[in-house]
Order: C-alpha cells, then sequence, then structure tokens
C-alpha cells in the first residue's frame, strides 16, 4: 500500500503539462505509429509473397513447356532408334556411291523430314559407315569430334543425352541445343555406330524465355553452369559462350532470384531455369501501399493532436494564470486574476483564488501600520549592529599594525622607519576621516595597498604582492574595510608559516551580472575539514575565543549591506593556496549607490 502511494506521489511531480503530453505520447501517438508500422509491414509482406508466388508461377510455365520441347526430341529420338528399316539402310555397305545414292532417293531422303516440327530445327543421323555420303540429313563421321557430346554420351546410361554448343561453320552456324541418341537397338544391325541428333528450335526456346520477360530476365544454364539462352537480344551467331557466373554477380543475395531445376533425368541433369526479378514493379506496390499508410497515420494523427490541443490549452492556460498569479503572491503582489474562469474544476479554483486575494488586500490595510514601526525597530537594529562591527574593526587592525612594526623593529634593530611611519599615518588618516560605510573600490584597494606596503617592510625581499583590477569596477561602491581584513588574514595564517616566496595577488573583475574580489595567497593552505571548521566560525552567532574576528565582520557586513544577496567565497588547496573573496551582484550594488 505504501509503495502504491509512492508511485501516487511521483505522478504528482510531474508538470500537467508533461502529463497530458506523456498521454497523447504513450495512448495515442505510439499506439498510431506501431499499429501502422506494424499494418504496413504486414502488407509488404503479403505483396512479397504475392509477387514471389507469381514469380514462381512464371518460372515453373517457362520450365514446362522448354520440358516439353526436350522432351518431344527425346521421344522423336526413341523414334527413330525403333526404326528397323532405317537400320538395315545405314548398315548396308554399298560398293559404289551410284548404290547408294539409288537407296537415298528411294528410301533414305525423305525420311527424317517427316519427324520436323515447330520445336526441331534439324534432325540428323551421324555414323562411322564410310561407304555412304555425307550430305542431307545423313553425315559421315570421318572426326569423332563431328558429333558434340559424343564422349560423354557414352558415358551416360540411357542412351541420350541433351548438349548445347556452338557450330562453328556451314550453313546453320551457331548456338545448338541437342538431343544426341545412341541407335542400338538392333544388334543385327551392328556394323556401324550409329546416332541420332535433333536441333532444337533456339527461336522457340527464346520466344518462351522472353515471354516473361515483364516479370523476369530468365536463363538457360546447362550442367556445366553456363548460360544458354536468355531472355532479351538473341543472336544465333553469336559464337562467344555465355559465363552465369556474370548474371550471379549482378543479381548478388537478392531474395528475388529464382532457381528452376529442369528434371532429375540423366540426361537433363545439371540442367536449370535461373531468373532474376525486375523489382520495378514490385517497388511500385510497396510505394503505394506506403503512400496509403502514410496517408492514414498523418489523419490518425492529426485529428487527435488537433482536439487534444484545444483540450490542453483550455486546461494548461488557466493553470499557468493561476500558478503566475501565486508566485507573485510569494513576491508580495496580490493581483486578481482577470480571466474567464468556466464553470471545471479550474475555473472553482480561480475564483477561490480571488476571493482569497480579496481578503488579503483587506488584512494588509488592517497591518500595514502594524508593520512599518516593525521595520522602523528591525533598521534601528541593523544600523547599530553596523555601528558595532565597525567600532571593532579599527582597533582590531591597529593593534596588529603596531604589533607587526614593534616586532619588526626590535628583531632587526631599525633605527629609521619613516617610511613605515608614513604609511601608518596615512592609514589611521583615512580611517579617522571617512564616516561613510561605502567606498569606491579603487579607495579600498589604495587602503590595502598601504597595508602591503608595512607587510612588505615586515618581511622584505621574502614577500611581494600584485593588483590585478578591471577598469570597469574602480568606481563600484563597496563596504569600507572589506578587502583588507581578507589580506590580513593571509599574512598572519597563510604566509606566516612559509620560509620564502611569499605573495599575495587582489584581483577585482566585474562581468554583466556581478562584482568580483578576490585575494590569493600561496601559503600552506588547509585542508578540508579546517576549511569547514573555518567557515562554520565566520557565520556563527558566536565565534569561538575570538578567532578569526576579521573575515567574520566581512562575512556580516556583506550580508547585511545587500540583504544575504552576497556570496562569501573560502577555497584552499594544503601546501599550495588559499583564496578568499565575495562575489556582489551588479544589481544591489547599483541600487546601494
Amino acid at each position: 500500500m505504501r509503495h502504491k502511494f509512492w508511485m501516487f506521489s511521483k505522478v504528482n511531480d510531474i508538470p500537467l503539462r508533461s502529463k497530458f503530453l506523456l498521454i497523447y505520447v504513450l495512448s495515442i501517438l505510439l499506439p498510431v505509429i506501431t499499429i501502422n508500422i506494424f499494418f504496413y509491414e504486414r502488407t509488404s509482406a503479403d505483396i512479397k509473397i504475392r509477387e514471389q508466388e507469381n514469380l514462381r508461377k512464371s518460372i515453373d510455365r517457362a520450365a514446362g513447356e522448354l520440358l516439353g520441347m526436350i522432351d518431344e526430341s527425346v521421344a522423336l529420338s526413341r523414334i527413330i532408334a525403333a526404326d528397323d528399316s532405317l537400320y538395315e539402310a545405314l548398315d548396308r555397305t554399298y560398293h559404289s556411291p551410284v548404290d547408294y545414292y539409288n537407296v537415298y532417293h528411294a528410301f533414305l531422303r525423305d525420311k527424317l523430314t517427316r519427324y520436323m516440327s515447330a520445336n526441331i530445327l534439324e534432325v540428323r543421323i551421324y555414323t562411322d559407315n564410310d561407304t555412304i555420303q555425307t550430305g542431307s540429313h545423313y553425315i559421315v563421321m570421318k572426326d569423332k569430334n563431328v558429333l558434340p557430346g559424343l564422349k560423354q554420351l557414352k558415358s551416360t546410361s540411357g542412351g541420350i543425352l541433351v548438349v548445347d554448343y556452338i557450330e562453328p561453320s556451314g550453313f546453320n552456324a551457331g548456338r545448338r541445343i541437342s538431343v544426341i541418341g545412341k541407335m542400338d537397338t538392333y544388334t543385327s544391325y551392328a556394323n556401324y555406330n550409329k546416332y541420332s541428333k535433333i536441333d532444337l528450335e533456339l527461336s522457340r526456346v527464346y520466344s518462351i524465355l522472353n515471354r516473361e520477360s515483364d516479370s523476369l530476365q530468365l536463363r538457360l544454364v546447362d550442367s556445366n553452369n553456363r548460360t544458354v539462352v536468355s531472355s532479351g537480344e538473341f543472336s544465333e551467331t553469336d559464337l562467344s559462350p555465355l559465363d552465369n557466373e556474370s548474371m550471379l554477380k549482378e543479381s548478388g543475395d537478392s531474395a528475388y532470384t529464382l532457381e528452376k531445376s529442369l528434371g532429375n533425368l540423366a540426361y537433363l541433369k545439371g540442367w536449370k531455369l535461373i531468373g532474376v526479378a525486375d523489382t520495378r514493379h514490385l517497388d511500385h506496390l510497396l510505394q503505394e501501399a506506403f503512400k496509403s499508410i502514410l496517408g492514414l497515420l498523418a489523419l490518425s494523427i492529426v485529428v487527435p493532436s488537433v482536439l487534444i490541443y484545444i483540450i490542453l490549452r483550455s486546461y494548461h492556460y488557466r493553470i499557468r494564470k493561476l500558478s503566475r498569479h501565486m508566485e507573485k503572491v510569494r513576491n508580495e503582489r496580490f493581483d486578481l486574476i482577470e480571466i474567464h474562469e468556466g464553470r471545471d474544476e479550474i475555473g472553482g479554483l480561480i475564483r477561490t483564488f480571488n476571493i482569497m486575494i480579496g481578503k488579503i488586500h483587506t488584512l494588509i490595510n488592517d497591518v500595514y501600520k502594524l508593520e512599518i514601526r516593525q521595520k522602523d525597530l528591525e533598521l534601528d537594529q541593523v544600523r547599530t549592529e553596523l555601528s558595532m562591527l565597525q567600532s571593532q574593526m579599527n582597533p582590531h587592525f591597529l593593534f596588529n599594525t603596531l604589533n607587526a612594526l614593534l616586532v619588526v623593529s626590535t628583531k632587526n634593530g631599525y633605527t629609521e622607519v619613516i617610511e613605515i611611519i608614513k604609511s601608518l599615518s596615512k592609514l589611521m588618516r583615512q580611517l579617522l576621516s571617512h564616516s561613510d560605510n561605502l567606498i569606491p573600490l579603487q579607495e579600498e584597494l589604495q587602503f590595502t595597498n598601504l597595508y602591503l606596503q608595512i607587510e612588505k617592510f615586515r618581511f622584505g625581499e621574502l614577500f611581494d604582492y600584485t593588483f590585478e583590477v578591471d577598469p570597469d569596477a574602480a568606481s563600484l561602491l563597496i563596504p569600507r574595510m572589506s578587502i583588507q581584513p581578507l589580506v590580513e588574514n593571509a599574512c598572519k595564517h597563510g604566509l606566516q608559516a612559509r620560509k620564502n616566496g611569499r605573495q599575495i595577488k587582489i584581483t577585482a573583475s566585474r562581468n554583466a551580472s556581478e562584482l568580483v574580489i578576490q585575494v590569493i595567497d600561496n601559503g600552506i593552505g588547509m585542508d578540508a575539514g579546517r576549511l569547514t571548521e573555518l567557515l562554520r566560525d565566520i557565520r556563527s552567532e558566536r565565534p569561538r575565543n575570538g578567532e578569526h574576528v576579521g573575515l567574520r565582520n566581512v562575512y556580516r557586513r556583506l550580508e547585511l549591506f545587500y540583504e544575504g544577496n552576497a556570496i562569501f567565497d573560502l577555497s584552499s588547496v594544503p601546501g599550495k593556496e588559499t583564496i578568499a573573496g565575495y562575489r556582489i551582484p551588479i544589481s544591489k550594488l547599483e541600487q546601494r549607490k
């Protein structure tokens, strides 16, 4: 229960404007943005899944058509391999070219043309029977390199292989995709080796790939990972092989690179179709979805924001007005709140405040004379205390100075102390000639300089001092004898125990807001405990044993003159330095002037 009340108290410490802003951010802005981001992510994911599915269907459709073309050629290869009459004509040994041409014109000439279709470019049979004549659809293999893929065919099970190659010369020179089949069905006609080669129509392959070019850039890749045919510009006479690695590097790690295998059959092993998606359409869909979500987000934020602003302004304006007038009450200004209060709780507070202010005005008029008399008594008390402090300062300084002269003269046996006596005379003359409590800073520094000349006479070459005074600060009025006691304290307590190199620096600077006076000595300093004890003694109403009278008098006079607005500073670094001084606001200096 106590923890619950603690939580409520923390909430009560938050300003009303921050509470409204917190409610707006956590209850409206953040949920609306989160929901719209989630909706956009979900919509984008659905668009990507749908587009990827469409791309998958496209590549599956192209792969199916290509596989149909190849299957048609494979089926034709098997039909040719099953024709026994063709075997008999090709396995015969002809005694002369005339005998072969008679058989060619009567039987072989139109034997293969009936197998032609729109998907097939050309059908040929290769044999090592050198008694036939090369021409048309029948080729004599005088060299094994005449038939592409022959070596791979021998190592492939099934006797059928799909190969791609470059036809180097001839009427049909260019890139080729062919189905090669071994004709070994009839063992009785095995005098010569016979092979069928069916070339696919590449323009037909290109049209299949290019049909999907609006969404996919397709490439047919062989078992050696080389691009055989790709969508786009196509040339059958381009003899340079296309390396698929360049396409893979261009696509990089894109999620829209699709791959479809053409099958697991031995003759198509390693053949695949690779598609690189054109993301412009997908990017356009995502951009449209983003614009729609952004518009919805803007509408969802603007309308509640305007409503919250109107309500917040109604509450915050009146509460701020009430708060400002309460702050004026703290500064003893009792002004009525002259606005339309309203009928809600805040309006009730404003009406109650105005009633309270009216009663305060009445009470002020009743006790005004009594308060004036009390202020007069307090002022007399302050003046009496200032006079007592001033009367305590003068003999204290005089006794210290005479004691210093006596000690130095006795110790060193000086007979002529004319200069020191002159300085002392000037000090006494100034002490007796001024009755004002405030003097210009320049005059106080001259007085302090006379005292330092006496100390210089006392310590000799072991002591030195400097002044750093801002010219703009020289004419400002400060309490009389407010710097000399600080210098005296530095000489007595800071430099007394130092053997040589004793230095004091007095600085006076003015900035835009305050006058800063500092007395810096390089004496023995004091630790933090001693410094705390000294500050407590200076600020105490009853100092111990009458110590540090000069510092305490400076502190008390600053408090009385400037009503607690002057700041007394005292800091020290053991064995290095001690800084004593004070800061007086410029506004208070002008006010005292």
